[in-house]
């Protein structure tokens, strides 16, 4: 925007330059004087009782410093105290309940020593039955683990509104089943941490999403008080949610405290496939009741979700693709039955948009279904059961802004919808699929909801902004650093960022729920405007300068508007008068119109949401080989901080978005085995396999956002899946109801089409000849 100096400017990032020349400091970059290296004995079998378990020979091998099991550890099952449930452990005790649960651990001198030594290690094991499905956990045949009736962990039923009234009263009905299997975040960094003991006292490097709640892990399984511990926040190569719940910085630091010494652990390729935490695969039976002019009137849903063997940030995922799609849409009531069910693989969790993509999948596709029974363009169809502006949803959603009728009107002009529909081609097909996300949603803690910055101004003129988040890659310090920039009238290169650092940064929920522009910018903005207000009122009291103001990197007269001196001059008179202490701003940012909601989950679960429509064009030929040759995406996200960045992100998002669709699968088969178990199986989208993406914001200028922004750092992934789905109907007449679609699956659903119309006609030429005589 023009009244901006640094705001909608595409301003380098801050730590774009150490990363591209490689001098930015990774976990595994941390290199420290005596350390002992760990290792990690993991299950061979996806379910079994652990007969024996002996560790001498291990122990007993030269450069061993120990070898630890469950038996070890009295806190063993304090582990991860940020999730509701609770139920997870660090290492196995009398059970292990996947492949790749921890049996023991091995500190030795070396890496290479540790390795050897889980050679040594006796372990027999009695095989028990292996729950590898949703289908298989829900019928409950075989249980996952033994202390978990049913293998329920967590029973949901909500009805808003009388569905089965409205169903009977609806002129139409459609449904269908749908499935979204699991997925790996695949940042591109494996885990790594190095935990040093001294004196009673740790300190541990390692990168994170959320610092503060590694602290208490670490607390919790050590016992350490979390005054003594010290958490130094690492660069991250990557995220995408994996890094809320991460078992390995709590291991480092426990067996630190074991050995009383510095160990350091970093993770395999295939480690990172086996003991993480990837997204939960869902199963959904869904169903949309309209009148006949395409007004939304019900919805009906039945979800199955995968928590793996243990919960992580399962429950949450769960309950939001239980409820966060419908909120787009002016449905009248609305019927859920979510049941997240164990199984015997690695435990689940958060992944870039946390349960949206899997409920958008299905509820996207649904929609679809209702505009080919009515007839109608699915674009105008959604139109007409948009929210606006100034509406609340059926689950408590409050919109003080709402873009998305633009944003279905800016990709439509983008892909050239309407002249493509009117010339359709045989072969070629469009889908469409909107979508909606919260921005600084409730996460965390129950006791506060928003978050806190410090900007320390030092007599030199030093300005730097103390933070308990993370930058997993998104951009945020640039974002914050732009922020205060414009706030203060300063350049960007002026401020430096500490973030996540447990020993000089505010306490932090971390980097979760797309909350970092929304609210700790507005937190950092607060902080600037605070800083100010101490600069004036220092300047006022003890320096004899009355009735000023800072602003544009200078104090200035509020009378006269005459630059007064600068602000490096007013930071080393204000820190001088007060015998060289720096002035420190603090912003705070509580948005006290939200809540966690009801036992229900009905409430107002976000300061502002994020709005978005997507959509693809794709080719199919005969034999089924299709070609995504487009993709647009379009999205409300308030004012843009950022242009650069924000470009980034949505192509980012776009491209795992194109992945999972296409071709990305863990494939878990009946022994509880990730096929898919190193990058080249996994089979990740490549620069090669991405078609064009033509991407656009709509600006609609948030109110509690700093200076208008929301955010936009989960919507991009959230409904390209669906909207290749829709294309590939358009194209073809068949419904693709599972993730990922490749070629082989296309083909295959072709000739049965091909095989059930020749059927037909061949019936259809029988009884025409038997009629006949």
């Amino acid at each position: 925007m023009s009244e901006y100096k640094y705001i909608g400017k595409p301003v380098r990032r801050v730590d774009g330059v150490a990363k591209v020349t490689g001098r930015a400091c990774f976990s595994d970059d941390v290199i420290l004087p005596r350390t002992y290296y760990a290792k990690e004995l993991h299950a061979r079998y996806a379910h079994a009782k652990i007969l024996k378990l002996d560790t001498s020979r291990a122990k007993a091998l030269p450069g061993v410093i120990g070898v630890f099991t469950a038996k070890d550890i009295p806190m063993n099952r304090k582990y991860f105290r940020m999730g509701a449930i609770g139920d997870a452990w660090l290492f196995a005790e009398d059970y292990v309940r996947f492949i790749g649960d921890v049996v023991a651990a091995v500190v030795a001198v070396d890496e290479k020593t540790a390795e050897e030594a889980l050679a040594y290690i006796d372990v027999e094991y009695e095989q028990l039955p292996i729950v590898a499905s949703l289908q298989d956990a829900y019928a409950a045949e075989n249980l996952t683990r033994n202390d978990k009736p049913g293998n329920v962990a967590m029973p949901l039923i909500v009805e808003r509104g009388n569905t089965d009234s409205d169903f009977a009263g609806a002129d139409v009905v459609v449904g269908g089943h749908f499935v979204f299997p699991s997925l790996h975040q695949l940042h591109l960094e494996p885990n790594s941490a190095t935990a040093v003991y001294n004196q009673g006292k740790l300190t541990v490097y390692c990168a994170s999403q959320v610092w503060f709640h590694i602290r208490e892990d670490i607390s919790a399984v050590t016992g350490v008080p979390e005054k003594d511990i010290e958490i130094k926040a690492q660069m991250i190569g990557g995220a995408f949610g994996a890094r809320n719940d991460q078992p390995m910085p709590a291991v480092a630091a426990l067996l630190a405290c074991l050995v009383k010494g510095t160990v350091k652990m970093t993770n395999t390729r295939l480690e990172e496939f086996l003991a993480c935490r990837p997204s939960l695969g869902m199963e959904f039976d869904l169903s949309i009741a309209a009148d006949k002019e395409g007004h939304f009137i019900s919805k009906k849903m039945k979800l199955l979700s995968d928590f793996g063997a243990y919960s992580s940030d399962s429950d949450a995922v769960t309950a939001i693709a239980c409820f966060r799609a419908d909120n787009n849409y002016t449905f009248k009531s609305t019927y859920v039955e979510g049941n997240g069910l164990y199984t015997n693989h690695t435990p689940t969790g958060a992944y870039r948009g946390f349960g949206n993509p899997q409920m958008h999948f299905a509820l996207e596709q649904t929609i679809d279904m209702l505009a080919k029974k009515l007839q109608m363009d699915p674009t105008e169809l959604r139109m007409k059961n948009y929210h606006k502006a100034g509406d609340t949803s059926i689950h408590g959603f409050k919109y003080a802004t709402n873009g998305i009728a633009e944003c279905m009107q800016k990709a439509k002009e983008l892909m050239d919808w309407d002249k493509k529909r009117a010339e359709k081609k045989p072969g070629r097909g469009l889908g469409v699929a909107s979508l909606i996300h919260c921005s600084g949603s409730k996460a965390g803690k129950y006791e506060f909801s928003g978050t806190s910055a410090l900007l320390r101004l030092e007599s030199s003129g030093n300005l730097t902004l103390l933070v308990g988040e993370s930058e997993i890659g998104q951009g945020i310090s640039t974002g914050l650093v732009q922020l205060v920039s414009e706030e203060l009238g300063v350049d960007p290169s002026q401020i430096k960022i500490v973030m996540g650092d447990t020993a000089l940064t505010p306490f932090s929920t971390g980097t979760n729920g797309s909350k970092l522009m929304s609210s700790l910018g507005s937190a950092a903005v607060s902080a600037a405007k605070n800083l100010k207000e101490q600069i004036q009122q220092i300047l006022n009291n003890h320096c004899g300068v009355l009735h000023c103001e800072v602003r544009n990197g200078a104090v200035y007269g509020s009378f006269t508007d005459q630059k007064i001196m600068s602000l490096d001059e007013a930071a080393k008179k204000c820190s001088y008068t007060r015998n060289g202490s720096p002035i420190v701003g603090f912003g705070m940012f509580e948005p006290t119109w939200t809540d966690y909601g009801d036992k229900t989950g009905y409430g107002n679960l976000a300061p502002s949401y994020p709005f978005g429509v997507q959509m693809a064009e794709v080719s199919v030929d005969e034999y089924g080989n299709y070609k995504v040759e487009k993709l647009v995406s379009v999205h409300d996200i308030g004012r843009v901080i950022n242009t650069q960045m924000a470009a980034g992100q949505v192509y980012g998002g776009v491209v795992q978005g194109f992945g999972s669709a296409t071709t990305e699968n863990l494939s878990i088969n009946a022994e509880g085995v990730y096929q898919a178990n190193t990058i080249l199986e996994y089979k990740p989208a490549t620069a090669l396999d991405i078609p064009p993406i033509h991407m656009a914001f709509v600006e609609t200028v948030d109110p509690y956002g700093p200076f208008g922004a929301k955010c936009i750092a989960e919507p991009p992934i959230i409904s390209i899946a669906p909207a290749i789905a829709n294309a590939l109907y358009d194209a073809t007449g068949i419904r693709f109801d599972q993730v990922p679609i490749t070629p082989a699956v296309v083909c295959k659903k072709i000739m049965e089409k091909q095989t059930e119309e020749l059927k037909r006609e061949r019936e259809a030429s029988a009884r025409k000849e038997e009629a006949n005589g």
